[in-house]
């Protein structure tokens, strides 16, 4: 049989290829598990003021441009009023929004844009910690006898020196001493950020209360931030050697954690209207499943970090991407044995480095076909599939060559512990930070080729790529052949087959070096998803149980399947109806 895949060209901008289902919606469907999220990192994304700074003007001014790609829902990254020891995520006041990013009125009306295209709004919520500049710190490092002070983890120091030997997410120790009542408050993260005590019910009233305040607004949900970090063990232990050495967190994610996220969803989300989604990060399979699982009221679902996580060591160190460790984590991630657990499907977002320097092709002749293939593995596996700025149009990582250029607090904290300590040298250490920083992703979004790639007509407070000239939006939306015009149609293509969305995954490759395929089973209809991960040419036998019925969508329009195999150019991908 011969299959051709001339209908491409016509799907790419928009046309269908086959016919079209009236709803991808299993019966027990909720909104998110159809949608398509966007992730948008205020800061970098559009200023609209000039000032060099990402905002929500920028924003409302770009929702008619994710109309356009197709997205459902937008996740706004931290937002709220901070001083910016984190970038946002140090929150000082979670009723007004950082006055960077504009004023009340002008989220407001962003928010009201996006609700006339049909795109729902989700908010970051950093629930572990404050900012060390909210008010509620301030009163509370203000007197050991204040009604705020166990709104906060306070101890006494032990023999002269911290409380424990745990260690802050970004080095050093996670105890910092006040001088003032003379002792030491806990910070998961930097000494700018300490946590909250969720073991106080008047904490757990107040992050209420604001959840209410934003849903009374009309965001639709919310993402949390380091959610499994907010339970603290209620006795203070030191963690042994090996633990520290592993990198094992303190925080307690047992039962607290539980109680806590119930707690909140019964308090919050009662209707579940709302989408809860959480930063699941240090859980395993298991913690997971239970945080996740439907019936158990916690999450509405999680973002799983275990292949973020296969190619970076020690938060900085880079390893080779293996298609191994991507094919067990897709297969592991669609939950198939567990129907109330709904994953979060993602590549990138604000804290990663961009996706096609990661897993795509390194050669300049394969980045937009690599970046195409990912669109497809991406939007064809079980659950909700989250894009971030700039990944729509194969953006990459930045070619940074001094530490001067970064702007990541962890990359500066590594490189002194490191090459201070002359653990590595610097040139080692640079090579690695740009591959793994956080900065990769916050780089300003490259709409056009004009000064600034179109972001800001100020100075922007982030390096912008210089390969903005060639990689833009502008000159890719009206381009059905870029990158941007795949992403389009790989989305409708998605909201078209039931099994794209909800269909059972089964891989048909499991011990091919080059080649990924899996299938998609659906009562509605199968399909397949063919992927050749590698710059040479590669032929992969077709199943004897597989039988092509038409393309759905492939990033090479004109080729032909000949059962019993089909010939693959490098970083070619297609989904096939069977």
């Amino acid at each position: 049989m011969t299959i051709t895949r001339r209908a491409m060209i016509a799907l790419a901008a928009g046309a269908a290829a086959s016919p079209r289902f009236t709803s991808a919606a299993s019966p027990k469907s909720v909104w998110w598990q159809e949608a398509v999220f966007y992730e948008i990192y205020p800061r970098s994304f559009q200023d609209g003021n000039g000032d060099g700074i990402g905002d929500f003007i920028g924003m409302a001014d770009r929702v008619d441009y994710l109309a356009d790609l197709g997205v459902d829902a937008i996740w706004v990254a931290a937002c709220f009023d901070s001083p910016n020891a984190d970038n946002g995520y140090d929150v000082s006041d979670y009723r007004k929004i950082m006055p960077d990013f504009g004023t009340m009125r002008d989220f407001d009306n962003f928010l009201e844009r996006a609700k006339k295209r049909g795109i729902r709004v989700i908010l970051d919520m950093v629930f572990n910690h404050t900012s060390d500049k909210h008010s509620w710190f301030m009163k509370s490092s203000s007197s050991k006898d204040s009604f705020y002070r166990d709104f906060y983890h306070w101890h006494d120091g032990r023999d002269g020196a911290a409380p424990t030997n745990w260690r802050s997410a970004f080095g050093g120790s996670a105890w910092t001493l006040d001088s003032h009542t003379n002792q030491y408050y806990l910070h998961t993260f930097t000494n700018r950020q300490p946590d909250l005590n969720w073991e106080n019910p008047r904490v757990r009233s107040e992050l209420y209360a604001i959840l209410k305040f934003w849903s009374d607004k009309g965001v639709d949900g919310f993402r949390f931030d380091a959610i499994t970090s907010i339970a603290k063990p209620l006795e203070l232990y030191d963690l042994s050697a090996q633990d520290i050495a592993a990198g094992r967190s303190f925080a307690d994610r047992g039962e607290r954690l539980h109680a806590h996220l119930r707690d909140m969803y019964a308090r919050c989300n009662a209707d579940s209207r709302l989408y809860f989604v959480g930063e699941t990060w240090g859980a395993d399979r298991t913690l997971f499943v239970e945080l996740t699982q439907a019936d158990r009221h916690e999450l509405s679902a999680g973002f799983p970090f275990d292949l973020q996580m296969k190619d970076i060591e020690d938060g900085w160190r880079k390893t080779p991407c293996k298609l191994s460790d991507l094919r067990a984590f897709n297969a592991g991630n669609a939950f198939d044995n567990e129907p109330g657990v709904w994953p979060v499907i993602w590549l990138e977002d604000h804290d990663f480095p961009r996706s096609v320097s990661r897993y795509g092709s390194q050669k300049p002749e394969f980045r937009s076909r690599s970046a195409k293939m990912l669109a497809i593995m991406l939007l064809s596996l079980r659950g909700t599939p989250f894009l971030y700025q700039g990944q729509e149009i194969g953006m990459e990582n930045y070619p940074f060559t001094s530490i001067d250029q970064f702007n990541d607090v962890t990359a500066h904290n590594v490189w002194s512990e490191q090459v201070g300590g002359h653990h590595v040298t610097s040139a080692g250490m640079l090579a690695n930070l740009a591959a793994t920083t956080r900065d990769n992703a916050r780089t300003p979004m490259q709409w056009n080729a004009a000064r600034n790639a179109g972001f800001s007509a100020g100075t922007p407070w982030m390096l912008v790529n210089p390969d903005y000239r060639t990689i833009n939006a502008a000159a890719q939306t009206g381009d059905r052949n870029s990158v941007f015009g795949f992403y389009k149609a790989m989305i409708k293509t998605r909201k078209t087959q039931p099994a794209l969305v909800h269909g059972k995954y089964r891989d048909v490759s499991p011990d091919n070096g080059a080649i990924y395929a899996f299938r998609r089973e659906h009562p509605a209809g199968n399909t397949l998803t063919v992927m050749n991960f590698s710059d040479s040419p590669e032929i992969f036998r077709i199943p004897q149980d597989v039988k092509p019925a038409r393309v759905l969508i492939a990033n090479i329009p004109e080729h032909s399947i000949v059962e019993p195999s089909l010939t693959l150019e490098p970083w070619e991908g297609m989904i096939i109806a069977i």
